[in-house]
């Protein structure tokens, strides 16, 4: 074999080996597989806000904290479903898919319960917002306790949508009976284009 052919052959089984050795790297992102993420909110997060009835503005009510247990209430007594909430915006990867939402609270309160209700709108709308996923809450004075709603199949488009969680305290005497630890939002990413993101720890 003379010098110019054994450099042919030589080159052709080079550039063999660099294409098997590519092929696989190329095709990773698309073979990439779902990943899953957490969104967390500490309870003292929550924004105190007046209910839905059409009309409802004002001064916005007082909130409460129990110290060092970071737990949020709304603080104004005898409260009614709807009155007042504690509203948690929720700033999630577009394009990520909710799928479920847990939150610890505490309820000591025999007589009133917690209403959690997942909510969005359009972000150039008026309306109240739309449950995009059956509500949860509370039911007796079970103490400090997780509620989840699972099975959510919410896909974010933060381009036309805004969305939040509110949580509806339906107290009596005491509004410290009802309170907000935190709350836990799952979602899942697409791995090949977008970033695991975690807010909160």
């Amino acid at each position: 074999m003379n010098r110019k052919m054994f450099l042919f052959v030589s080159l052709i089984a080079l550039l063999a080996l660099v294409l098997s050795a590519s092929g696989p790297a190329l095709a990773s992102p698309a073979a990439a597989s779902a990943l899953t993420g957490y969104y967390n909110l500490m309870g003292i997060e929550g924004i105190g806000t007046l209910g839905i009835p059409d009309g409802t503005h004002g001064t916005i009510p007082p909130v409460g904290d129990y110290g060092n247990r970071i737990c949020r209430y709304i603080n104004v007594p005898n409260t009614t479903w709807g009155q007042y909430y504690l509203r948690y915006p929720l700033h999630l990867p577009n394009g990520a898919t909710i799928t479920q939402i847990s939150l610890y609270v505490a309820d000591f309160n025999s007589s009133g319960n917690m209403f959690v209700h997942m909510v969005s709108r359009p972000w150039n709308s008026t309306q109240n917002g739309s449950d995009f996923v059956s509500g949860i809450g509370t039911s007796g004075a079970a103490g400090n306790q997780t509620i989840t709603r699972t099975g959510i199949n919410e896909v974010v488009n933060n381009q036309t949508t805004q969305y939040w969680i509110d949580v509806i305290p339906v107290n009596s005497a005491n509004p410290g009976e009802l309170c907000v630890y935190g709350i836990r939002v799952t979602y899942t990413v697409n791995g090949a284009f977008l970033p695991l993101i975690q807010n909160g720890g």
